[in-house]
Formats: C-alpha cells, structure tokens, sequence
C-alpha cells in the first residue's frame, strides 16, 4: 500500500510566527495517510552561554527555562492538532541550528518524511554563512519536503534522475526517488516528468582524443544517455514521452523545466554533506533551491 510509504512526519515549527505554513500541510497529509506527527522547534541565547557574570548552574537553569516556554508554546499547537484527531509529539532542542535538530532526530527516530517551510534566507550570498535551507539538506538522514506558502495541488512533478550511475547507492537512491515520485502522483492525479541533465565532457587543451572527435564523443555521451533513460524507462514502466535529456548545467537546466512545465513539486536525490567538502562542493540539489519557484522535495542517498 502506498499510504504505508509515510507513517512518521517530522515538520519543523517556529513558535514566534503566527501561522505555520509546513505544519498545516503535514496536518493535512497525515489526516490522508493516518501518520504520526512529529513536531520540532528549538530555542538557544548565544549571549548568555558567554557572559562572565553566570555560573554554569545560573546559565542551565535560564536553559531550562527557554526550553519550558518553548515547550509550553509547541504543547498550545499540539493540543489543538490532537484536538483534529492527529497524533502529536513534540521535540524542543536547545540549539542555534535548526539543521543540527534535524540531523539528531532524523538519525535517532524511524520518521519517514520531513516537511519545513522555505527559509527567507535561501538566497543569501555569504561566504561565511550557509542558507538554513542548504544545512537541513545536509543534515537531514530522512526526505525534505520544503514548502511554499502557496495553497498548491501538485498537479505538475518534475523528478531530477540519473540513470547512468551504475553504483548500488544511486541505483537505490533512484529506486527511492521513483517510489515517492509515483506515490505523490497516485495521491495527487499528477503529471510526472522525469528528467536526466549531464554536463558536457571537458574538452582538455593538449589532451589527445585517440583520434576521436569532440563532437563524436558528444554523439556518444548523448547515445549513452539515451540508452540508459530508455532502460529506466522501460524498468519503472514509465512512458517515454515523459522523459527529458539534456546537457548542460543541471541546477539551470532542471529549473528551467520546473518553470516550463509550470511545476509544483521537483523532486531530486542528495547527497548530504558538512565541513569544508560541503562549502566547496555541494550538491545539485542545493544549487538548484535558489532558481526554483516550486516547492522541492529532497530524497537523500542512503548512507
């Protein structure tokens, strides 16, 4: 059953805004599958875990404090989706970084799904600071569903695979990406397309070619590519005409069909990652967030 594929939702609340846009959506959506709901927020003060003029036992009970009115704030919101008939627990952690809370709970609770609200910071450019949006997708061990504001009805799904990667992970990551793709379109009556964008072979200064042509590797590249979606295809009985290869820039290219094909939803596999190889590599996943109007929803790669 298809409705077994969510059982546990995680959706991220901040207690300071007046409506909450990603929990009304994992509200409704666990009233359709019957799932748990799991709601987390958290609260930290940089400024008093530095101040000179407090005891380590002063500072934990401020600690506690902001967690109790954290809690008092999230049981409010809870109470009333009980009250609707959903099942709800709640998780409130002391913590600057949401995306820290998400890697924790992710990795600790058998959740399925997690639904949180775009960040206004997404489109931020600092090279010291990570947009939230970018750390939870990192962070996260289980599917991120970022949401708009928009009241949508998922009509149109664009889904980001590759199918050439010949790797036990991909192939089980596309398996992944397949199940939540037919999934939302059985729940929603959607049109699915699936789409596959590489980059174009780098063509070397002084690299012999083993008198192959530039533009022949290209045919071949482009061949290959079109054998493997039509093996796809054929494996996850998915009709041709709603296939797409392309080759170029894959962020730019996957969003330029999202607006095409006037997507609600993108759904795309990531490959998490932190430190110093998430700063300078990062993932298509996050490079397309930016220059997408419609929602995403981020498969991770099995670890």
């Amino acid at each position: 059953m298809m409705s077994q594929l969510i059982q546990t939702i995680l959706v991220t609340v901040n207690t300071e805004h007046s409506t909450h846009v990603a929990l009304d959506k994992a509200e409704q959506l666990a009233k359709q599958t019957h799932a748990e709901l799991h709601l987390l927020t958290s609260t930290y003060d940089s400024i008093t875990q530095y101040s000179d003029f407090l005891s380590e036992p002063q500072y934990l009970q401020i600690q506690q404090h902001m967690l109790s009115n954290k809690e008092a704030l999230l049981d409010e919101i809870a109470d009333e989706i009980e009250n609707n008939g959903v099942k709800c627990i709640n998780h409130v952690r002391f913590t600057p970084n949401i995306a820290d809370a998400l890697d924790d709970l992710t990795a600790a609770l058998d959740i399925d799904l997690v639904m949180k609200r775009k960040s206004e910071d997404l489109d931020q450019i600092n090279p010291f600071y990570t947009p939230t949006d970018r750390q939870c997708i990192r962070h996260s061990h289980k599917p991120l569903w970022l949401v708009n504001d928009d009241e949508l009805t998922y009509q149109s799904i664009v889904v980001a695979i590759d199918p050439i990667s010949g790797d036990k992970a991909h192939q089980i990551l596309n398996e992944k990406i397949v199940l939540y793709s037919r999934w939302l379109a059985d729940k929603y009556d959607a049109n699915v397309i699936y789409i596959n964008v590489y980059e174009a072979p780098i063509q070397t200064v002084g690299f012999e070619m083993a008198a192959i042509a530039y533009d022949d590797l290209l045919d071949n590249v482009a061949r290959h590519h079109e054998e493997a979606m039509h093996e796809f295809a054929q494996a996850h009985d998915i009709d041709p005409k709603n296939c797409i290869i392309d080759m170029g820039d894959p962020a730019q290219i996957i969003a330029h069909n999202c607006d095409t094909h006037k997507a609600d939803l993108l759904i795309i596999g990531t490959v998490g990652r932190s430190g110093i190889s998430g700063f300078f590599i990062g993932n298509t996943a996050e490079d397309v967030l930016g220059k997408v109007h419609c929602e995403v929803l981020c498969i991770p790669a099995q670890e």
